[in-house]
């Protein structure tokens, strides 16, 4: 017993440094596959952006609600998943006024101002490359991505009218859509937000080209269901 001790104290002294590196790694790759195995695959990506975030629960009645219109999933393992992303996200209007400025008890909203910056950037980066072509927008987010042509024309998904609906060529009031009013869920956004569809962005087709126009097919037809859903 003492020899094993005494070779195993010789060892440590020698090769701590080595084993300590070894087992750093070994570690990492573990929690790595670990969230990798364990990472929840969705077959469509929602955007929403704008000044009210759902919480989880109502997230979840939110994704629930997309996926109960979804007509098939992408990903082939039978089971429809829909994933939404909320951004929380103030124009300088709402940050300055008094609904965005005080709470229900008349107290001042301390907003991190550095978070908000962060927000910004990952809608620019989801509106002109990111992932998610289905968008949930405040109207001004939606008017500063317009401008710059980041949206399909609804003629050019479907041939129904949406004249009520109707905010502009490219994006429809969702409360004012049938599968806004139909589902509870989206009670809890914005009477203002608006559904609309991203193109696909230039940079995207680069890379795994195929794959991305697959996807960005398969999002275009569950929009359109969407957009056509009536209530039976």
């Amino acid at each position: 017993m003492n020899n094993i001790k005494k070779w195993f104290e010789n060892f440590w002294y020698h090769n701590k440094w080595i084993v300590l590196i070894i087992a750093f790694f070994v570690i990492c790759g573990v929690v790595i596959l670990t969230q990798f195995i364990q990472k929840e695959e969705y077959d469509a990506l929602i955007l929403y952006t704008g000044p009210k975030v759902p919480n989880a629960i109502e997230t979840k009645d939110i994704e629930e609600a997309f996926e109960s219109v979804m007509e098939r999933e992408y990903i082939k393992d039978s089971v429809k998943r829909v994933s939404l992303n909320p951004l929380f996200l103030l124009t300088d209007e709402q940050y300055n006024s008094d609904e965005y400025q005080f709470d229900k008890n008349g107290n001042i909203i301390v907003y991190n101002t550095a978070e908000l910056i962060k927000a910004k950037e990952q809608y620019t980066t989801q509106i002109f490359v990111g992932e998610a072509l289905i968008c949930l927008l405040d109207p001004a987010w939606y008017d500063d991505a317009y401008k710059k042509d980041a949206f399909v024309p609804l003629n050019e998904l479907t041939d129904k009218s949406y004249d009520k609906a109707m905010y502009n060529d490219s994006a429809l009031y969702l409360n004012q859509t049938e599968f806004g009013k139909y589902f509870e869920a989206f009670e809890v956004l914005p009477e203002d937000t608006l559904i609309c569809f991203r193109k696909m962005s230039s940079s995207s087709g680069l890379k795994n080209k195929r794959k991305e126009e697959e996807r960005y097919k398969y999002n275009k037809e569950f929009f359109v269901d969407i957009l056509e859903f009536t209530a039976e």
